[in-house]
This record gives C-alpha cells, structure tokens and sequence, in this order.
C-alpha cells in the first residue's frame, strides 16, 4: 500500500535533500503545507445487509460514504464543512442498510450540549440526522439528540434527549419523533431483544448499578441484577435467553480511583426467565481492564456455548473462552501480547486485530473460538481500527493505512480473505507523498535503565541536524510506524513527518503507561502524580539524541499534547539545559490541581489523586521545578477545554513570565481538547513550525 517513488528511495532522498537545499524555508513549507489535508476514516458501522457506512475526514470537511455488497462501490452520501464548527461526528448504519443516522456537532456533556470553536451567536447542541441511502435522497433534520440505537428488526431508532428516550418511526422517517420512555435516560449501554419491543440497560446509581429490562408499553422496571457492584457490558445470547455482563467492584467512598488503573471482574450471566445469576470466570487479581481501541469488544457470545473475553489475567491483553455451561476458560491468544479489537464473523469465529507478530504494529487474524485454531490473515497495513462486521458474517469492515497514508476503508470478504475494497487518498482528490525516508523502528535505553521503544524519523540531508522528541498523549496510546487510526495522532504523525522534511531529526516515543506492551509497561511503578517515572523514557530519549553523531546536542526539542504537554513541560523545568525549546499543547502542569469547572473531565480525579495524595502529586509535577525551567516554550490549548483545564496553562503561562521565561501562549477560543476546526490544526501547525524555526533552527 502507499505511493512508492518512482526511482530508486536513495536517489530520490539525494534529488530531494539538493532541491531542498537551493530553496528557502519558506518556499519548503508554502509548497507542502497540503500535507495536513489527508483523508482518514474516522468512523466505521455496518448493517446486517452487507451495508456498510464510514466517516472520512478531509481538511475541512467531513464526507459521510456508503457502499453495498458485492461491488462495495463507494457512495458519497454528504458533506459537511466545519467551518461552522459542526462537523459530523458519529454515524450509524440501520440493520436493513436503508438509512444512516449521523451527528453533527460535539458534544461536551450528557445533555447535548455542543462545543462552540466558531463562536456562533447561537450556542449548537449536538443535533441528529437522518439519511436514505437511496440516491437524491436529502438528509431529515431530527434535532437536539445523541446516542442513536436502531432497534433490530430497524423499523426504530431510538435516541437520548435530555432525560427521555425518544423515537422515530422509520416507515414515516419525516414525521415528528415521539417520547418513547419519559425518564430513560439512563438506560445505558442498551441492548435489544430480538423483537425489539424489550430493552436491556444498565443504571448507574451512584458508585454501583444494577441491570434492568423495560419492555414497551410497561410502567415500570424489572430489575434483573441488583447488588453492591458495578456492572458493564451486557451481551444478549444468540437464543435470547441469557444476558453475559460483566461485574466490577462498588466504588468506596474512602478511596480515590485511579480510573486508568486495571481492577479485579468477572464475567456472569443471568437466566432473563429465572432470574438465576451465574459466575463462570473470575480470575484472580486485577485482570480487567477497559482500556482498548473497541470497548464491545471487552465480551461477546460466539455462539449458544461460548463466550469471549478480553482479559488480562497474566497480564497481557488476551482472548479467553468461557463454556456458558461452566468450566475452565481457555486462553485463545498467546500471552505477550495484546489484542486491540475483535469481530464475531460468523458464529465461532472471529475476526481480531492484534499485535502478537509485531509488537509495535498491528496485524490480522481469524480465529475459531471452539479448537482456538488462528489463521493469520496478509495485509500490506501496518496499523489497523475500527473493525466492524456485516450480519450476514461475509464480510468484516475496518481502517487501514502505513507510513504514507492514513487509515481509510477496507472490506475483507471472509470466504476468501480477498479485500473487496481497499481505498486510496487519490479518491479524494489527495496526492502528497513525503520526501523524507519512511520512519524506523528504535529501542532507547532509559534514563533509569529501562527500554524504550520509538520511532525514529530522519532528514533526506546530511547533518548535523536539530532534533525533537515527540511524546504521545492518553496516556494509554501507542504510536506506530505509521499513520494513527485515530484522526489526533495521525495529524500528530503527519507533523512528525513533515518536520523530518524540513530538515528535523524526530524520534517518537511509546513511554511507560501507554498501551500495547503489557500491564506491567502501562502501570508503571511512581508513574504520573506518583513520581513521573515516566519522565526517565523522556530524558533518556533526549539524550539518545544529544549522542548522535547526525544531531547538534545544543539544538534538542520536545513537543507533545495533553500527557505529551505534560511530559513536555517536565522536560523544559527539569532539565533545560538538555532541551533547548518545547511546544506543549493543553496539557496538565499540576497533578495536585482539580479543576472547579463544572463538568470538567479532571485529569487529578481521572488519575485518582486524593487528599492525602497532594503534596506528592505537587512534587510530580512541572510546577514543582519550574525555578529551574529556563528554556522557551509555546503553549497552547482551546479555552473550552473540558478535558484538561485551560487554567492550567493560562496559570503556567504567568508564573514562567513572572520568572523572565520566554513564553508564548496561544488560545483558541471555543476550541476543544482534540481541536474541532481544521482551520486550528493549520494555526497549531503554522505556530510550531515557526516556534521550533525560531528557537532550533540555523
């Protein structure tokens, strides 16, 4: 996959590096700044007709695309600019495959609400829509609404609106949508029966829940599982007789969690008729975790005997059967390493996209769940998402992309493991291919000695050359040799790449916490508010670069948003004499800090920092070194942030000031934590380069 140059990679990097060198800087970055434009699917769903619906984002636009089994001709159903700051941003497919909701606008909160970066007047909520796919078909304006859910037989689609469920009639798609359940709003992670007339939901109440079912028409609740627990997950069984779940331990008023940690479960099931509740798998320990790219994925049936489950029982993300009749599970992934997404094909059999032949890549496989047979299935991808399957069982739909492009559709036809469609940047009017070689695979040892692993990006030029160390957010996230499935990293990648161009050596690192190299990687000892261990993958990969013999030690940065911001910022006050600038985008400067802004995500509650927690989360914290942080920095963040505070560095930005620091500070106003306006991205970009231009470049 990708666009290959023509003539052989070392010639062409030679022709390049020489053209390059006889152009000003400013005429490299006017002829290349289409690089951010790149399109990337972004959302994947599929009907039970061999129908299949995706999102690709495009600059500013977002293109809502369909195509149908077996010729899978892609179909442009619309296209919505974000100027107005109201892209589309979900989509679902109905199950006959005649109909496609999508969302437009982003939500911040469980009420709708819209983030506003365009600065309208009147303030958007996040609104649903309706599409045919017939062709001329218009889309239906249904209003203020979110979390769509068509039921089975796809004659409804049900929706959240303040505290009700709503619905609307699909036979008579333009008539006004009707309450369905006053006061269902929280009817979480529902499914349906098979006839659709009885919903099955789980209730948060405060620290634990319990799993309801409500069939329509019926004045009340019938609680199927109550107790002093959390439940998440539920799964219907193909007969229609069980409800699988999983159960988590009641939160403790005295404790303060750590949301990303792992925790003990278990996996049980409920007789819907009897009512009989049944534990069939409760490893020891903390071997459930929620942490991955698909949460349905987390548990499923394969059949009436066996269902699946991701767990990290010996540490390592893996699939296991459970027999619904009680017994041993049995381990169907190899331990060291870990599954990122999985799809019943048919039954017994699934579809899984893992790491287990390359550990910092992504490959394909599908396996039988009653012998445990894999059978690795080719791809010239190198990261794979957003897998998604027909209900038919034929086909299975997902993203793919390498070093040169972004994640678009691919359609496996699973009778042959033959993609019946494999899309192309070209589709969409798009061309550039990069000039610097491809990115390399790296491991760097520690500041404390521990292993690292990276990516390295290099010149096309000789050097020596400035260098910059790019750190991830999340931060449960991996970064590849290649294009991110999701559309944040991959402009991040993009970047990465385009700075290697201009002349910039790069190394991108996957530090301790992040996903995709085990749990005992991702819960790091002393990591984040507990002592930034994390931090020693920082400094160490900065002195791997200050050891090149292709870098000038004197001209070493580091950028990175959100965790990437905060790791940023422990870098400039912890040693600037190593690291000569940072670009640190809204990230987190004081883990002892809990943000009073109403319906703020938090990062010092997300992360579990109590009270007696503070004074070691202070001295955690880029704050607490910051007399000795010397180096510039540009800081910037979107003034609506509901993930990380802007007051966070809108505060950094006065104290690094009040101590005679270069700083520069950049707010967007409106703007969200992932940057909702393409528009953004480009001023993000534009003010970066000349940042690092500025400060690390001869």
């Amino acid at each position: 996959m990708g666009r290959g140059p023509s003539m052989p990679a070392t010639k062409l990097f030679l022709a390049v590096a020489t053209l390059l060198t006889a152009m000003p800087l400013s005429a490299q970055v006017a002829d290349a700044d289409e690089f951010l434009e790149f399109p990337i699917a972004t959302e994947v769903s599929a009907s039970d007709s061999s129908a299949i619906a995706w999102l690709v984002a495009q600059g500013d636009e977002t293109h809502l695309m369909f195509a149908r089994a077996p010729d899978f001709k892609p179909v442009k159903l619309i296209s919505q600019s974000d100027v107005a700051g109201q892209p589309i941003t979900s989509i679902f497919a109905s199950p006959r495959g005649d109909y496609v909701a999508y969302q437009t606008g982003v939500p911040f909160n469980g009420a709708g609400d819209a983030f506003n970066p365009a600065d309208l007047l009147q303030a958007p909520s996040a609104t649903l829509w309706l599409m045919s796919v017939r062709p001329g078909a218009k889309p239906i304006e249904i209003g203020a609404g979110f979390s769509p859910k068509f039921s089975p037989d796809g004659k409804r689609m049900v929706y959240r609106k303040g505290r009700d469920l709503w619905s609307v009639d699909l036979e008579q798609p333009t008539a006004e949508p009707t309450v369905l359940v006053p006061g269902g709003g929280g009817f979480n992670q529902g499914i349906w029966s098979q006839d659709g007339q009885t919903l099955y939901f789980v209730q948060d109440r405060g620290g634990w829940s319990f799993l309801g079912q409500y069939t329509l028409g019926d004045e009340q609740v019938k609680w199927l599982v109550t107790g002093p627990n959390r439940l998440s997950s539920p799964e219907i069984s193909p007969d229609g007789r069980t409800i699988a779940y999983l159960r988590w331990p009641a939160r403790q008023h005295t404790i303060s969690y750590d949301l990303t940690e792992n925790q003990p479960f278990a996996v049980e099931t409920v007789d819907i008729a009897s009512g009989q509740v049944r534990t069939l798998y409760e490893p020891a320990g903390k071997a459930g975790s929620q942490l991955s790219d698909d949460p349905e994925g987390h548990l499923r049936w394969a059949d009436d005997r066996n269902i699946v489950v991701r767990s990290e029982e010996d540490g390592w993300a893996r699939l296991y059967a459970i027999p619904r009749a009680g017994g041993p599970a049995r381990a169907l992934t190899p331990t060291g390493c870990e599954v990122a997404e999985t799809e019943l094909a048919v039954a017994d059999s699934l579809f899984v996209i893992h790491n287990c032949a390359d550990i910092d890549t992504r490959q394909l496989s599908r396996i039988q769940v009653s012998t445990g047979r894999e059978q690795a299935i080719p791809s010239a991808d190198i990261v794979m998402g957003l897998a998604r399957s027909t209900g038919d069982g034929r086909y299975v739909a997902f993203t793919g992309g390498d070093d040169e492009d972004a994640p678009l559709l691919r359609v496996l036809d699973l009778n042959t493991n033959q993609l019946a469609l494999a899309e192309e940047p070209e589709s969409y009017g798009y061309s550039h291919t990069f000039t610097a070689p491809p990115p390399q695979l790296v491991r760097i040892k520690a500041s404390d000695g521990g292993t690292v692993p990276g990516q390295l990006l290099l010149p096309a030029t000789e050097g020596p050359h400035p260098a910059i160390v790019y750190v991830h957010g999340g931060p449960p996230r991996q970064m590849f040799p290649g294009f991110h499935f999701a559309s944040y990293y991959a402009k991040d990648f993009a970047v990465n790449r385009r700075m290697a161009e201009l002349g910039y050596v790069v190394v991108s690192i996957n530090y301790r916490s992040g996903t995709g190299y085990g749990r005992d990687f991702r819960e790091a000892p002393g990591r984040a508010w507990r002592g930034a261990s994390e931090y020693a993958d920082v400094l160490g990969a900065g002195r791997w670069l200050q050891q090149r013999e292709d870098v000038d030690p004197e001209r070493i940065g580091i950028w990175g948003g959100s965790y990437g911001g905060l790791l940023t910022a422990h870098a400039l006050a912890r040693d600037s004499d190593l690291f000569a600038a940072g670009v640190a985008l809204h990230g987190v400067f004081d883990w002892s800090w809990p943000s009073p802004t109403p319906g703020h995500q938090n990062p010092s509650y997300i992360f579990g920092v109590g009270d007696a927690d503070r004074p070691l989360a202070f001295e955690s914290s880029p704050l607490a070194a910051i007399d000795d942080w010397t180096s510039p920095v540009l800081l910037i963040s979107g003034d609506r942030d509901m993930s990380v505070d802007v007051l966070e560095t809108i505060d950094l930005h006065q104290k690094l000031s009040d101590r005679g620091v270069d700083v520069r500070t950049v707010l967007l106003p409106g703007e969200a934590h992932d940057i909702i306006l393409y528009s953004n991205w480009q001023k993000v970009w534009d003010q970066s380069r000349r940042f690092f231009e500025e400060k690390l470049a001869k």
